[in-house]
Parts: C-alpha cells; sequence; structure tokens
C-alpha cells in the first residue's frame, strides 16, 4: 500500500524538477521569449519617441545586457543585410544606432548541448535625426 503513494509522489516531484530546470528559465530570462514578445518588452521598456539618451540611460540600468555601441552618425545595417554591399544606403535603418549584447543561452538546459550550440541574442535600437527611436531589432543567432 505504501509503494502506491510513493509512485505518484515521486512523478509529482520529477515533474517540478522539470519544470524548475527547463520551463523556468524561459518565464525568468526575456532573452529566452519569443522575439514578438521579447519585442513586446522592448517598447514597454523603451517605446518609440524616446529620445537616444534616455534609452542609454535606461539600458544602462539593465544590468545583464552590455552596450556594444552607441553611434550618433549612422543608424545600423539590418542583420539579414550583412552580406550585402548596398550603395544606396536602403539596408540601413536610422541615423543613429544602439547595440546591446543581451547575451545568449543554449537551446537545451543541458550544458553539453551547450557546447555544441547556442543561441546569442543582440538587440538595436535605431533613431532618427532628432534622437527619437523610431525602431528595434532583435537578432537571434544560433552557433
Amino acid at each position: 500500500m505504501k509503494k502506491m503513494k510513493i509512485k505518484p509522489l515521486m512523478i509529482t516531484i520529477f515533474v517540478l524538477i522539470w519544470f524548475v530546470l527547463r520551463i523556468m528559465p524561459i518565464f525568468v530570462n526575456p532573452e529566452r521569449w519569443p522575439q514578438p514578445l521579447l519585442q513586446i518588452y522592448l517598447l514597454r521598456l523603451t517605446p518609440i519617441g524616446t529620445h537616444i539618451d534616455d534609452v542609454i540611460e535606461i539600458l544602462e540600468q539593465h544590468d545583464s545586457w552590455g552596450i556594444w555601441y552607441v553611434t550618433y552618425e549612422r543608424g545600423f545595417i539590418h542583420p539579414s543585410q550583412l552580406g550585402r554591399r548596398l550603395e544606396d544606403g536602403s539596408a540601413i535603418i536610422g541615423d543613429m544606432s544602439i547595440r546591446v549584447f543581451a547575451g545568449r543561452y543554449w537551446p537545451s538546459n543541458i550544458p553539453i548541448l551547450g557546447f555544441i550550440t547556442e543561441t546569442a541574442v543582440s538587440i538595436f535600437w535605431a533613431f532618427d535625426e532628432e534622437g527619437r527611436l523610431i525602431e528595434t531589432y532583435i537578432w537571434k543567432t544560433t552557433i
């Protein structure tokens, strides 16, 4: 009789451990969120029209993100256009830009697989000539 009660308890404990190890990181780590959900998060953090200096201040408070560059001279090249040389600048978004390295994560929570592949997350902010935010772009690459 006691053995019958132990099995459901063990299964429940196993499911809870699995949930904590596999599912919880998705909820607590915005970099792991699907791109549309991360985009909503970014636009709440830095709404369209926010000045570049205010965005920099907000990003500096975000401990886990590192600002790779801030440029007041040009926008960013859309990552899908990196292999091309466009003379007309049509792949460039905005007149000023910020790039942040948001982090990296393993596609699975099994560390050994992380040595095989991992996903890196970069985020771009584009601003108009007056320094107002016009677009954000999330670039996830699996390497």
